[in-house]
């Protein structure tokens, strides 16, 4: 294991981040960085065999762009960590602000606590996992993948949704083009063995499964 710590005096995102390339250039894939500031845009565009494990709060866009990397946080982020991902999978051991993993490709984010408003919105095919309570809007325009809320979401879960599911284990209020259907048998394994590899404390038979209504709700039915 290879250690990055900063130090309080010299600490910038600039610097974390030409210091993880650094050691990433020198084939040190496996790193743990001390966040005494809570600092925005850390560990992004990361690829493939690259594990970062950051100690401490930490700001927005964290993680964004990741393309393969796992990040793993001690702490609680900020606004839109995993923004655009197209890989990887992102960890918080904490809360999270605003807009979890926006315009995801693929990859996964799981947060074990609550979020704000935003989660998942334009999500094209990643898993996002909130071990509590949600805001508003989570799920907008999100075209395909999964959300999965342990807890209770805001208002409009799943506003014009055109693809995917949002699965909520708590109380819940759907947005335009989403409605309640009925989980099969597939949700449900699909739910317990995401809960088995995140060790995640949840009863599946209080989830129910939003998905649009309509899978052309801005042009009109197919012929």
């Amino acid at each position: 294991m290879t250690n990055v710590i900063t130090s309080e005096g010299e600490i910038s995102t600039r610097h974390v981040n030409v210091e993880i390339k650094n050691e990433i250039a020198d084939e040190r894939h496996f790193l743990t960085i001390e966040m005494p500031k809570k600092l925005d845009s850390i560990a992004v565009g990361l690829g493939d065999g690259v594990s970062i494990t950051l100690k401490g709060d930490v700001g927005d866009f964290v993680g964004a762009l990741n393309n393969g990397a796992k990040i793993e946080i001690e702490g609680n982020v900020g606004r839109y960590v995993g923004n655009n991902m197209t890989g990887g999978e992102i960890i918080v051991n904490g809360s999270a602000e605003d807009g979890v993993g926006f315009g995801t490709y693929e990859g996964t984010v799981v947060v074990y606590g609550s979020a704000g408003d935003g989660i998942g919105q334009l999500n094209k095919g990643g898993l996002i996992v909130i071990d509590g309570d949600i805001g508003n809007l989570a799920g907008l325009y999100m075209l395909s993948g999964d959300i999965i809320i342990t807890g209770s979401t805001g208002i409009d879960t799943g506003d014009w949704m055109i693809g995917g599911s949002i699965y909520v284990g708590g109380t819940y209020n759907t947005g335009t083009n989403a409605e309640i259907r009925e989980m099969s048998d597939d949700d449900r394994q699909k739910l317990k063995e995401i809960f088995d590899i995140y060790k995640i404390d949840a009863d599946i038979g209080n989830f129910i499964k939003i998905e649009p209504k309509r899978l052309r709700p801005f042009y009109g039915d197919e012929k």
